[in-house]
């Protein structure tokens, strides 16, 4: 008999295991998509830098050129972002966005963790070559095999895909 004070509940899991699995998918693809987009602002800052640094000590006319390249990753990222945000319904969560958020960032480090185990390129500035691969058609098929290893419950805990179950049934109309 259990002490009154833990009440014996067994284990109890939000959806079915397909929502399940689209939730833990979902939270997997917005840390890498965050991932890459701060990748690219990384990039764009160190190009800038070396506008900078041209415009300083070189000719007008390389810094100006590279001015150019770092508005056009900078142009890029904003493109990137806008098509996450659409993807992902980022403003469709709205006062529950910062939990989104936070969900997101938790996952983010087992997420690198994960790619590189299934042998895809996982480091911040390595993962515009995945989005590479997947465009070529050379690479595309033994990419999508790797990727169909990715195990989501080595990156999403089962509270965190249950959280997000709920804030989506919360938000969703009646």
């Amino acid at each position: 008999m259990p002490a009154p004070d833990h009440p014996d509940v067994g284990p109890f899991e939000q959806g079915t295991p397909g929502s399940r699995w689209a939730l833990g998918r979902y939270l997997v693809g917005r840390a890498i998509g965050e991932n890459v987009r701060r990748g690219l602002t990384l990039v764009t800052l160190f190009v800038v830098g070396l506008a900078a640094l041209a415009w300083w000590l070189g000719p007008t006319w390389l810094a100006a050129l590279i001015a150019i390249v770092a508005a056009c990753v900078l142009l890029f990222r904003w493109a990137l972002g806008g098509l996450l945000r659409q993807a992902t319904g980022a403003g469709h969560f709205g006062p529950m966005e910062d939990r989104m958020r936070r969900l997101v960032a938790d996952t983010r480090g087992a997420v690198r963790v994960e790619l590189r185990r299934i042998g895809v390129p996982s480091r911040a500035w390595t993962l515009p070559l995945l989005a590479w691969r997947l465009v070529r058609r050379k690479h595309r098929p033994e990419t999508l095999r790797r990727l169909g290893r990715f195990d989501v419950e080595r990156v999403v805990s089962g509270s965190q895909v249950d959280e997000l179950q709920m804030i989506v049934r919360r938000l969703s109309p009646r």
